[in-house]
C-alpha cells in the first residue's frame, strides 16, 4: 500500500506550506539589515523557521530538519544579542532558504544532500561565532529539455478533474452570502407587501358588499370599483408568485453556497496523514517506542481552517510524544506497556469540529511545572498555585519546562502557537490532565464563511457571539452575584466567575439594564469569564464578511455580517476584550464598577477608574497572563492600586487618561514594545515625570542601557526575580 507520502495532493499541500514560509523569511531577511529595532521581526522569522523543521520532519527529510534547525539556532543567537546582524549572516541564511526549497520533493532544481551538509557546517560555524563566515554556493540550476532539445513538451495528461485555488471558491463563497442577504431583504419587503395586500383584500371584500348594496350606483362608479377590485386581485396574486419565486431563489442560492462550501472543504486526513511518519521521527528522536491512532480522519471542514491550524496540531502531537509519553523502562517500572499511545481524533460537531489530541504518559507535571514558571518569572517561589490556572501557564510565549534544547523541544514555541492559531479561528483550545496521561481539546468552526453565532443585544447595537466560544448563558435575575475583591462575581454551580459588562467594554449607547450573561471560556487552562448583556437574541447561521484592509486588525472583532434590515453586525471575539467600568445594573447589585480580566480570569480595575483614598495607583503592562497576575498580586497585597494594560499598545491608550503612580512594564511585546511605550510616557503631558520600572528577560546591558535612555528609572529581571525587590523599587520611585 502507497504511503502518505506517495500522495501528490499530500505532498502539494506540505510543499505550498514551506514555500509560504520561505516566502516569508527571505522576506524578512532583506527586511533584517535596516531595521532599528529586529527582535520582533527576528521572533517572527525563528517561527517561521521553526514551522519549515517541522513540515521538514514530516516529510522524513532530515537534512533539512538539521539545516532548519542550524537556522533557528542561528536566528536564536542574533535575537538573543549574542551576535549582531551583519551582511553574511543574512546572505547565508538566504542561501539556507534557497537550499531548503530546492531540497523539498518535487523541487525544479533539486540539490544534493551533500550541498545541504555544506550549508549545515556553514551555519555551525557562524553560530560558534566565525567572523566573518564563508557562504557556500549552491550548484546553477540546469536547464530542462525533453528527449528532442527543444524544451518541454506540448502534450499534457488528461484528467477528470481541475484545480481550482481556494481563493476563488472563497469569493465566490462572498457573492453568495451576498445574493442570501439580497434575498432576505426581498423576502422582508414582501412581508410588508403582504401586510399591505391583506389591507388591500378587506378594503375589496368592503367594497364588495358595498357594490352589492348599492345597485344605484352609476355604471361609472361600478366599473371603477370593479377596476379596483381587478386590480387588487393581481397585485395578490403577483406577490404570490414573487414569494414562491423568491423560495425557489433561496433555494438554489443555497444548494449553491451547500456546493461552494463543499469545494472549500477538505478531510482532516490532509493534515493528520503525516503525523505517523512525524511520530516516528520524534520517538527515533527521544528514544521512545509510540503507537498513533488516528480516528475520525474524514471528518470535512473548511480549508481555511485546517490549514491555519495545522502547524498547531503538529507542535501538540509533537509535545505528546516528547512531553507526555515516558521512555519505555520508566513505562514498565510504573507497570505500563512499554509502548505509549498517542491518539488523535476528530469529529463533527453541528456547526464545530471537535479534535482532541490525547496521550497515556505521565500527564502534567504540577510541580515540575511549578517550578519551571518560578524560574521564568511566572510564580514566586513558593506557590502552590494547581488546576486550571497553572495549567494556563504553558500557552505562555516563551516558556519551556525544558532546560535543553533540542530539535523537538526546549525553545518555547509550541503551546503559544496552538493558542494563537486557535482563537485567531474563532475557536478555542483546553487542555486537562488526566489520571491516564494529558487531553487538549480544540474546537473549531466548520467554515469562516458560515459561522452559527449567538446574537446579543448591547445598548443600540448587536454583536454576533461565536457559538464556539460559549460555555452557557444565564439569566440575570435568576443568577446570584456578589463582590469578590472589589469586583463583581457571578455563581455559577457554586464557583465564582468575574462579570464584567460588554456595553463598557464596547462603549456602547443607549445602554440599558443588563438581564442575561454570556459565559465563555478563554486561555488553554480553561477559565471563564461571564459578560453582562442587555439582551439575547438566540442563535443563528451568519454569512461572515471580512473587516478589509482599510479598517486593518480590530482586536475582538473578527468580521461582521448585513442582517435582514440592512444593519450591521459585527462579530466580536470577547475573550479579547479588556473589561471597562460601568454602572449597570450588575455593578449596582454587586456594590462596585463591573470589571475584570478578559484574558486571565481575575478582576482587574481600569484606567481611569479611581483609586482607593490613600492608595498608589500603578499600571502594569504585561502580555503574559501568568507574568501579569503575578505582579498585581504582589503590588496589590503590598497596598498599591493596581490597573493593567494587555500589551504596549493596549498600556499607551491608557495614557489618555488621569496619570498613575507608577507605570510597570515588560519589553517584549506586540505591537508596541516596552521601550516605546516608555518614550510615548515620557512625551505624555501630565504623565512625563511618572517613574517607570521595566521588568523583562532581556539582561544585556545594551538591552538596559536602552531602557534607561528610552526614559525608565529602574530596570528589573524576571530571570533574577525577587519579589521583595519589585516592592521595595516601587516605593522608592513612588516615596510610599
Amino acid at each position: 500500500m502507497a504511503g502518505w507520502t506517495d500522495d501528490p495532493e499530500l505532498l502539494a499541500i506540505f510543499r505550498a506550506e514551506v514555500d509560504e514560509k520561505l516566502d516569508a523569511l527571505r522576506e524578512g531577511l532583506l527586511r533584517l539589515e535596516v531595521e532599528r529595532s529586529p527582535r520582533e521581526l527576528l521572533a517572527t522569522l525563528s517561527r517561521d523557521a521553526h514551522t519549515v523543521k517541522g513540515s521538514a520532519r514530516a516529510l522524513a527529510l532530515d537534512p533539512v530538519v538539521r539545516l532548519a534547525h542550524r537556522a533557528e539556532d542561528l536566528l536564536g543567537a542574533i535575537r538573543d544579542g549574542r551576535m549582531r546582524v551583519r551582511r553574511d549572516l543574512v546572505d547565508l541564511l538566504l542561501t539556507t532558504t534557497e537550499g531548503i526549497s530546492r531540497a523539498m520533493p518535487g523541487a525544479e532544481h533539486p540539490v544534493s544532500e551533500d550541498d545541504l551538509t555544506v550549508l549545515v557546517a556553514a551555519l555551525d560555524a557562524a553560530v560558534a561565532g566565525e567572523d566573518p563566515v564563508e557562504v557556500p554556493r549552491l550548484p546553477d540550476p540546469e536547464a530542462e529539455v525533453d528527449g528532442a532539445g527543444s524544451g518541454r513538451s506540448d502534450s499534457a495528461e488528461r484528467h477528470d478533474t481541475v484545480r481550482v485555488p481556494v481563493r476563488r471558491v472563497h469569493d465566490l463563497l462572498d457573492v453568495v452570502g451576498e445574493a442570501e442577504l439580497d434575498v432576505r431583504r426581498v423576502e422582508r419587503t414582501l412581508a410588508r407587501l403582504g401586510d399591505s395586500a391583506s389591507d388591500h383584500d378587506r378594503l375589496a371584500r368592503s367594497l364588495r358588499s358595498r357594490l352589492a348594496g348599492h345597485e344605484r350606483l352609476s355604471v361609472d362608479t361600478q366599473e371603477a370599483v370593479r377596476d379596483l377590485l381587478h386590480v387588487a386581485e393581481q397585485v395578490h396574486v403577483g406577490l404570490r408568485e414573487l414569494r414562491e419565486r423568491v423560495e425557489d431563489a433561496q433555494s438554489r442560492i443555497s444548494r449553491v453556497r451547500e456546493g461552494a462550501l463543499g469545494l472549500a472543504m477538505v478531510p482532516v486526513r490532509r493534515v493528520v496523514a503525516a503525523f505517523p511518519q512525524l511520530v516516528r521521527e520524534v520517538a527515533a528522536a527521544t528514544g521512545k517506542e509510540v503507537q498513533l491512532v488516528l480516528d475520525g480522519q474524514d471528518v470535512e471542514l473548511d480549508t481555511r481552517v485546517l490549514d491555519a491550524v495545522a502547524e498547531a496540531l503538529k507542535h501538540l502531537v509533537t509535545n505528546a510524544v516528547d512531553h507526555g509519553i515516558e521512555p519505555p523502562e520508566e513505562r514498565v517500572a510504573a507497570g505500563k506497556p512499554a509502548r505509549g499511545c498517542v491518539r488523535v481524533s476528530a469529529r463533527a460537531a453541528g456547526s464545530e469540529v471537535v479534535i482532541e489530541v490525547w496521550d497515556d504518559g505521565r500527564g502534567i507535571d504540577e510541580d515540575r511545572l511549578r517550578a519551571a514558571a518560578s524560574e521564568a518569572g511566572l510564580l514566586p517561589g513558593g506557590s502552590t498555585l494547581s488546576g486550571a490556572g497553572l495549567h494556563a501557564l504553558l500557552f505562555t510565549s516563551g516558556f519551556s519546562t525544558r532546560s535543553e534544547v533540542t530539535e523537538t523541544s526546549g525553545r518555547g514555541v509550541g503551546l503559544d502557537v496552538v493558542q494563537t492559531a486557535v482563537e485567531r479561528l474563532a475557536g478555542s483550545v483546553r487542555v486537562e490532565r488526566q489520571a491516564g496521561g494529558t487531553l487538549f481539546v480544540i474546537t473549531l468552526p466548520v467554515t469562516l464563511g458560515v459561522m452559527r453565532c449567538l446574537v446579543a443585544r448591547v445598548g443600540d447595537e448587536r454583536y454576533a457571539l461565536p457559538v464556539a466560544n460559549v460555555v452557557e448563558t444565564l439569566n440575570l435575575r435568576d443568577s446570584p452575584t456578589h463582590e469578590l475583591a472589589g469586583a463583581a462575581v457571578l455563581v455559577r454551580h457554586g464557583v465564582p466567575v468575574p462579570l464584567a459588562d460588554l456595553g463598557g467594554a464596547v462603549a456602547a449607547a443607549g445602554a440599558r439594564e443588563p438581564r442575561s450573561a454570556v459565559v465563555v471560556r478563554h486561555g488553554g487552562g480553561g477559565e471563564l469569564m461571564a459578560w453582562a448583556v442587555d439582551a439575547l437574541e438566540g442563535e443563528r447561521e451568519m454569512v461572515v464578511k471580512d473587516l478589509g484592509g482599510f479598517l486593518g486588525r480590530m482586536p475582538a472583532l473578527n468580521g461582521a455580517t448585513i442582517d435582514g434590515d440592512g444593519e450591521v453586525v459585527l462579530l466580536l471575539d470577547v475573550r479579547e476584550l479588556a473589561p471597562m467600568p460601568s454602572t449597570r445594573a450588575p455593578a449596582r447589585r454587586a456594590g462596585s464598577a463591573v470589571t475584570g480580566g478578559a484574558r486571565n480570569g481575575h478582576p482587574d480595575r481600569a484606567a481611569g477608574e479611581p483609586a482607593h483614598r490613600g492608595r498608589p495607583r500603578v499600571l502594569v503592562v504585561e502580555d503574559s497572563v501568568g507574568v501579569r497576575e503575578l505582579e498585581r498580586v504582589i503590588l496589590e497585597s503590598a497596598g498599591y492600586d493596581v490597573v493593567t494594560a494587555v500589551d504596549g499598545e493596549d498600556g499607551a491608550t491608557r495614557l489618555t487618561g488621569p496619570p498613575v503612580d507608577l507605570v510597570l512594564t515588560d519589553v517584549e511585546m506586540p505591537g508596541m514594545d516596552g521601550f516605546s511605550l516608555t518614550r510615548a510616557v515620557r512625551q505624555t503631558p501630565g504623565w512625563a515625570d511618572v517613574p517607570v520600572v521595566i521588568m523583562t528577560s532581556r539582561g544585556d546591558e545594551a538591552d538596559k542601557r536602552a531602557g534607561l535612555d528610552a526614559g525608565a528609572n529602574a530596570y528589573l529581571l524576571k530571570a533574577t526575580f525577587d519579589q521583595a525587590e519589585l516592592v521595595d523599587t516601587v516605593r522608592r520611585l513612588v516615596g510610599r
